[in-house]
C-alpha cells in the first residue's frame, strides 16, 4: 500500500490499527515468555527429584503443611488446557525442553512481527508529520 496516497484521516486509522496490533503482539510475547519461564522452572525442578526430601505442600494459596517427597521416577505433566499425563522423569525433562524451544521460536517470530509493525508505524508517523506541515 502506498501510504503517500492516503489522506491524513486514513493515515490516522492505519496508525491506530498498527498501535492496536503492536499492543496485542506485545501481550502475546509476554505470555509466551511467561510460559517459557514456567517450563524452564519445571525442567529445573525435575533435576532435583532423585532423592527423598522434606517440603511444604500447599493446601490452599495461603496454607502449607509439611510433607515428604518419595520419588518413584514418575511425574504428572500438564500437556495443555488442564490435561495431565504420567511420564518418566526423563520423558518429562525432554517434554519441557521441547516446549521451551518451541516457545523460544514463537517468541522470535512475534518479536520480528513487532519490529515490522513498529517500522510501519514510524513510516506512518513520518508521513503524517510531512502532510501536516505541507
Amino acid at each position: 500500500m502506498d501510504i503517500d496516497s492516503l489522506s491524513p484521516q486514513q493515515l490516522q486509522a492505519v496508525r491506530d490499527q498498527l498501535q492496536d496490533e503492536i499492543q496485542r503482539l506485545t501481550t502475546s510475547f509476554t505470555q509466551l515468555r511467561q510460559a517459557g519461564s514456567k517450563y524452564r522452572a519445571s525442567r529445573q525442578a525435575l533435576d532435583g527429584l532423585g532423592q527423598e526430601r522434606e517440603l511444604l505442600v500447599p493446601l490452599t494459596s495461603a496454607l502449607y503443611v509439611p510433607g515428604r517427597l518419595v520419588p518413584d521416577g514418575k511425574v504428572l505433566v500438564e500437556i495443555g488446557t488442564g490435561y495431565y499425563v504420567e511420564r518418566e522423569v526423563q520423558q518429562a525433562q525432554r517434554f519441557c525442553e521441547r516446549k521451551v524451544l518451541m516457545l523460544r521460536e514463537n517468541m522470535d517470530k512475534v518479536a520480528a512481527l513487532i519490529n515490522q509493525r513498529k517500522q510501519s508505524l514510524d513510516l506512518v508517523h513520518i508521513t503524517l508529520q510531512r502532510k501536516a506541515s505541507s
